[in-house]
């Protein structure tokens, strides 16, 4: 009875090789989960990168949290203002109606006194002007020193000069002698704001004017009155020689933004005739300014394309750091999978980082939209899983068809 009992096994067997995969399979995995290093081995080998791994899984999930509730909160923020935004058409008779409400309004810059450098003759109307002052300095060039094909201790060190906007610390030098630069710089770069810019009979508030950061280059052919500033191709230069500077010598650039009589689109609170933020119900300040003549619903749609791309970014930048934090953990994770049946059948080893990296990252994503969107939430959390389904089911696939054969 027996016997035949083992024959009948035994015929089956022969007839369905997955019957053997499946009956060898137990063994092997236990043998496997036997040899294979526990948690606690695998963390006294690499328990740096798991440190690390650990602490780019925090930084990644806070940042795509916040950066998802960022762009829900904004997208909600930006429909909010157009719903309540007024559109002012005359903007030198307004009723006293739109004082407090969210206002659009479009015309061209009035500035009351134009901005101004004297030293170097340079008078312009504008909301900016800005002075970027360049100091000609030595900079140190590291290099590995190659010998016989493999990579020397020792470095090699070369020094050239270059016009810089920050001050280079010579004494961080590995050659300091003959390479000392100016510990400081007598003119300084700043930016100016015009006191008062209007649009029609509105003024314009300072956080509105500090949007204005489209900058121009100004090249005047003007020469200035002082004989020791030298003028080339719109450069004004602090400097002895101008074809062969010094170390210390200065080299300025002025540029500027929202020159009078161009054409802006704001939208803001009217607060006594002057444009501040508006804030909405979630907190946020609704505060837009673009060039030229923009229609409300074009204006917002800007607004919405700025945040929609903004939010990618983040997001791409947030998967990175998620994936280098899953394959720092690869090892740890590895263990965990092959010590678990379920997970075995459900995780592709060979795709582990990056099936990890995604599906936590959507999985965050679609909590963060759980309380804006919930249809999207849950369409993000099927996404989350379905590399995890598709492993499962795949192998599961692939035996019917061995069957079928």
């Amino acid at each position: 009875m027996h016997r035949n009992n083992a024959n009948v096994t035994e015929r089956r067997l022969q007839r369905d090789p997955v019957a053997v995969e499946n009956n060898a399979n137990p063994q092997i995995n236990n043998n496997l989960r036997h040899l294979s290093p526990t948690i606690i081995e695998q963390l006294k080998k690499s328990w740096l990168t798991a440190i690390i791994g650990c602490i780019l899984c925090a930084v990644g999930t806070c940042l795509l949290f916040w950066n998802e509730g960022r762009a829900a909160s904004v997208a909600q923020s930006l429909n909010e203002a157009l719903e309540q935004v007024a559109i002012i058409d005359d903007l030198w008779s307004i009723p006293t109606e739109y004082e407090g409400r969210l206002v659009h309004i479009s015309g061209q810059l009035w500035i009351d006194e134009p901005l101004t450098e004297p030293d170097y003759g340079v008078i312009i109307e504008s909301v900016k002007l800005k002075r970027r002052v360049q100091v000609y300095q030595w900079i140190e060039i590291e290099e590995d020193r190659v010998y016989g094909g493999e990579v020397q201790e020792d470095k090699n060190y070369y020094y050239t000069t270059e016009w810089k906007d920050k001050l280079v610390d010579s004494d961080q030098f590995y050659i300091r002698t003959g390479h000392e630069n100016p510990k400081q710089v007598p003119i300084k770069s700043q930016i100016q704001i015009a006191s008062q810019v209007k649009i029609g009979s509105v003024a314009l508030g300072l956080e509105l004017k500090k949007k204005f950061t489209d900058f121009i280059e100004i090249t005047s052919d003007q020469r200035p009155e002082r004989t020791d500033i030298k003028m080339h191709a719109g450069l004004y230069y602090h400097s002895a020689d101008l074809w062969n500077p010094r170390v210390g010598d200065i080299r300025i650039l002025f540029s500027y933004a929202g020159k009078a009589g161009e054409v802006y689109t704001v939208v803001g609170k009217l607060i006594d005739g002057t444009i501040v933020p508006f804030v909405t119900s979630q907190g946020d300040e609704i505060l837009l300014q673009r060039k030229h003549q923009i229609t409300v619903d074009r204006m917002f749609h800007l607004e919405h394309v700025h945040n929609y791309w903004r939010t990618w970014v983040i997001r791409a930048l947030g998967w990175l750091i998620l994936f280098a934090s899953a394959t720092c953990l690869a090892n740890i994770l590895r263990i965990l999978i092959q010590n678990s049946s379920f997970l075995c059948g459900i995780i592709a080893i060979d795709s582990l980082t990056i099936s990890v990296s995604m599906s936590i990252s959507l999985l965050i994503i679609g909590f963060a939209w759980m309380w804006y969107r919930p249809v999207v939430a849950l369409c993000l959390a099927f996404a989350a899983v379905l590399p995890f389904l598709y492993s499962y089911v795949s192998p599961n696939q692939q035996r019917d068809d061995y069957r079928r054969i």
